[in-house]
């Protein structure tokens, strides 16, 4: 069935304002800290130093409406953000900039506040460090929720019009075709600041999908740190209008730009024999909307494909609350171009991109939902009952329990006895208060054919994990009545 995003929309703001109204508590001050007691690390205001590139996703606390938000911001290693510029689903294609401050404590978690005018006041980030090149972002005020990582951006790459053939993922949970949700997973080759026409892009626009050809385009040189514009013609003779941010030479973060559109994404270089398509071990992350609930749905999980056949694909999916774990089978076919169709046994078809041998943008070919995520092959030193150490977690979604947008953040402690602790700031939309916490969590986990199970609080949190190396895995929250999902990143 095609379906519409104003619809669901509508559905969906209905029970957050139930929520919300019914809500008691004062809002969260921008200017507050939000940095959670010190667990394990030597990490400070210095640990971040340099320009990061991000992407957040989220959704008005008060009306449900979602939005996207890109930028980049620059920090003095001495807790100040003196330079930044912000792009949003809020401001027309029009970058606001802003300066701001930031602090870290020896765990890495913190907070950061933009004295930005996109929301018509500052925003404040929960943050947890994974590396001097990494964090993760909460949104932590009671107006808008939501999450996010910012990437450490390469200087001298910044100046440059990207030039390459890219591997693409946008999802627009409201469209500029149509407004219904839509997700496109592609590749397009830049040349001399002009899109070369003959790549090719799968889409799927409110549950049709279609495999379509680049026909044309533009992207512009990047001004003032990395922020450039871009326009890609299909051969529809659609436009898509983007806002882009330069990560570095092979990376780049999009929002899409056309008036009334909600959608980010990002655009990999595509490197290496991506014709030989899937080969291996890959574990895997999606999320995206369908006819009930924007991000209704998500799902992670792993599998194996070698000469066309896909074994032991599991996978664990969270649909209206609805949780589904599942192992099946399937073939796939590859293309030159680094395309690769999978149909499953379980009668589900997916698209995947090959960015190279070992990672992909993919999306699901349905009717009734929109998703798309990203795979990456594993490596042998993968999660185990053996596991220790300190991981950045960031998962973010909705709440059926509650009629609310729910995003949680902090460090995830695995000890070799099999013992689970996470010590998270959370933002629950109803509360009317944003990021609250400390909470600490403690429980344990356990590892089954590479499916990482854990148990928090006596089921008041259960994560599911997928890991792609002993450093990096999905999640996905598995409880009734939720729908959740984010990263595990150990922190170095």
């Amino acid at each position: 069935m095609k379906f519409s995003s104003r619809r669901l929309l509508r559905e969906f703001s209905f029970v957050a304002l139930l929520a919300l109204l019914a809500a008691v508590g004062c809002g969260y001050g921008s200017g507050s800290s939000v940095r959670l007691p010190h667990t394990i690390g030597n990490y400070s205001a210095s640990t971040l130093n340099g320009t990061y590139v991000y992407e957040i996703h989220g959704s008005s606390s008060l009306s449900g409406n979602p939005y996207r938000e890109v930028g980049v911001f620059k920090a003095d290693g001495a807790g100040n953000i003196t330079a930044g510029t912000d792009d949003s689903s809020f401001s027309g294609g029009l970058p606001v900039s802003f300066t701001g401050s930031y602090q870290i404590g020896g765990d890495g978690t913190g907070s950061a506040t933009f004295n930005s005018t996109t929301f018509g006041q500052p925003v404040t980030f929960a943050i947890t460090v994974v590396s001097s090149s990494k964090v993760d972002l909460m949104e932590a005020d009671a107006f808008v929720d939501g999450a996010g990582v910012a990437d450490l951006q390469n200087s001298s790459a910044a100046g440059s019009t990207p030039s390459g053939t890219f591997v693409f993922r946008l999802h627009e949970t409201i469209s500029a075709q149509s407004q219904a949700s839509e997700s496109e997973v592609g590749a397009v080759t830049v040349s001399g600041g002009a899109v070369v026409p003959g790549d090719r892009v799968d889409q799927n626009l409110g549950g049709t999908s279609s495999l379509m050809t680049i026909a044309g385009g533009s992207f512009g040189t990047p001004a003032a740190m990395g922020r450039g514009t871009a326009t890609i013609t299909d051969s529809t003779n659609f436009s898509t209008t983007l806002v882009y941010y330069i990560v570095d030479s092979a990376n780049l973060v999009l929002l899409v730009s056309n008036a009334n559109a909600v959608g980010s994404g990002r655009a990999e270089a595509q490197t290496g024999a991506v014709g030989n398509g899937l080969s291996g071990a890959y574990a895997f992350g999606s999320r995206g909307d369908d006819g009930t609930f924007l991000d209704g749905v998500a799902s992670v999980g792993s599998f194996n494909a070698s000469s066309g056949v896909i074994n032991s694909f599991m996978f664990d999916s969270m649909q209206d609350g609805s949780h589904t774990n599942a192992t099946t089978s399937g073939t796939y076919t590859i293309s030159s171009d680094g395309r690769v169709a999978v149909m499953l046994n379980s009668g589900a078809s997916e698209v995947f991109w090959m960015v190279s041998p070992a990672r992909a943008f993919f999306l699901v070919s349905s009717t009734s939902k929109v998703e798309d995520g990203t795979a990456d092959l594993q490596t042998s030193g993968s999660l185990s009952p053996s596991t220790t150490g300190q991981y950045a977690l960031v998962m973010d979604g909705i709440d059926l329990n509650f009629g609310q947008i729910l995003a949680r953040i902090g460090p995830l402690q695995f000890n070799q006895s099999g013992k689970l602790a996470l010590t998270e700031l959370v933002n629950a939309s109803s509360s009317g208060q944003g990021a609250t916490g400390p909470n600490v969590l403690s429980g344990t986990y356990s590892v089954s054919n590479g499916r990482i199970t854990g148990d928090l609080n006596n089921g008041s949190l259960d994560p599911v994990m997928y890991a792609v190396s002993g450093s990096e895995a999905y999640a996905l929250q598995i409880d009734p009545g939720t729908n959740t999902s984010g990263t595990v990143s150990l922190q170095h």
